[in-house]
C-alpha cells in the first residue's frame, strides 16, 4: 500500500469516528506500527488537517477542514438533503443555520451533474416540534460539548417544581421533543428530562468526573435491562 492511501484511509477513519480513537487502535486497523501512525497524523496536520490528540484519550479530527471533491450516488445524495431538512426542522436555531452551511458546502464539491440533481431533489421532513427555549438548547449542547455539570429548575407531569445538578451526556431527538439523558445527583441515578420543561438553567465550570462516553455507555446497558 502506497503512503498516499494510507494517509487516505487514515483520514476515512478518523472521520468515521465520534470519539478519539487511540494510535494503538489505529495501527491495528490500518495494520502499521504505531510509530508509522504518529508519522502519519503529523503528516496529516502538516498539510492542514486539524487533528486533536489527548494523552490516554487518543485522536480526533476536529472541525474546518477542506472537504474534497464528493463521490456520492443519487440515493445517498437524497439521504443527506433529507437528513439536513429534518435538522432544518428542530428547534434549535444553530444547527439549523448549520444545516443551511452543510448544504452550501455539499452543493459546492458536488459534480455539476449531481448538483443539479439535489436541487431537483423534493424529498420532505415536515415534523412537529414542542416549543423550547432557545437559550437553554444552547447551554446543554454547549454543556455536553465542556462536559460540565449543570443546574436547573425543572417542572415534572405533576406540575411539581425540583431543582437538580445534572451530568449531562447526551441529546435525543423523539417525535415531538427534545430529551436530554443525564446523571442527577438528587436521584444518584440516570435519569431523562424534557427540555421544554426546564424552566431555568445554569452552567457550572465543574467538569463531571466520568467521560461522557462512559456515561453513555452505560446508560444505554440501564435502558436496555429495564426494557427487558
Amino acid at each position: 500500500m502506497s503512503r498516499s492511501i494510507r494517509l487516505l484511509n487514515l483520514l476515512q477513519i478518523l472521520r468515521e469516528q465520534r470519539y478519539p480513537i487511540t494510535a494503538q487502535q489505529l495501527s491495528e486497523q490500518l495494520e502499521i506500527s504505531v510509530r508509522s501512525v504518529y508519522r502519519d497524523i503529523e503528516s496529516l496536520r502538516e498539510q492542514g488537517v486539524n487533528i486533536e490528540g489527548s494523552t490516554g484519550l487518543g485522536f480526533q479530527l476536529k472541525e474546518n477542514f477542506l472537504l474534497p471533491p464528493m463521490s456520492l450516488n443519487e440515493t445517498e445524495v437524497e439521504a443527506v438533503y433529507l437528513a439536513l431538512q429534518w435538522v432544518k426542522s428542530i428547534p434549535d436555531q444553530a444547527l439549523k443555520q448549520a444545516s443551511h452551511a452543510v448544504l452550501s458546502k455539499l452543493k459546492a464539491v458536488l459534480p455539476a451533474q449531481k448538483q443539479e440533481f439535489l436541487n431537483d431533489t423534493y424529498l420532505k421532513s415536515i415534523h412537529y416540534w414542542l416549543e423550547v427555549d432557545q437559550n437553554i438548547v444552547e447551554q446543554v449542547r454547549l454543556a455536553i460539548r465542556l462536559q460540565v455539570k449543570i443546574q436547573i429548575h425543572y417542572i415534572d407531569e405533576q406540575q411539581h417544581v425540583s431543582q437538580r445538578q445534572l451530568w449531562p451526556f447526551a441529546l435525543g431527538y423523539f417525535n415531538d421533543k427534545m430529551l436530554l439523558a443525564a446523571w442527577c445527583e438528587l436521584r444518584e441515578d440516570f435519569r431523562n428530562f424534557r427540555l421544554d420543561r426546564i424552566q431555568k438553567l445554569q452552567l457550572t465550570e465543574q467538569h463531571y468526573p466520568q467521560f461522557k462516553r462512559h456515561l453513555f455507555q452505560q446508560w444505554c446497558q440501564q435502558e436496555v435491562f429495564n426494557s427487558k
